[in-house]
């Protein structure tokens, strides 16, 4: 657990987890940090100012922003092969719903 966090702190935290899980609950989010649902929803509505968040039914995603679809979308005209598919699949997944 990494309870007693200031809430910058918490908040870093909870956008390196996204980052790295993809796909975490409210609850889950709350439990880990020792802080009630209300706090997570708080910490969560700040981070989407930075940080494009979907409401899943079952957890929070994180997309690419603009500026970062863009520039991947510059170096996918120089790519061949496995590297191309490997970017496209990355935009797939992680390009902001239109």
């Amino acid at each position: 657990m990494t309870d007693g966090l200031l809430p910058f702190d918490r908040r870093m935290e909870i956008m390196y987890m996204l980052s790295a899980k993809r796909s975490l609950t409210r609850r889950e989010l709350a439990l880990e940090f020792s802080v009630s649902d209300d706090v997570i929803d708080r910490d969560l509505v700040i981070l989407n100012r930075y940080l494009p968040l979907e409401e899943e039914y079952k957890g929070t995603r994180i997309y690419l922003n603009r500026d970062e679809e863009v520039v991947l979308n510059k170096c996918f005209k120089y790519l061949n092969g496995q590297d191309k598919r490997t970017l496209k699949s990355i935009l797939h997944k992680f390009s902001t719903p239109k």
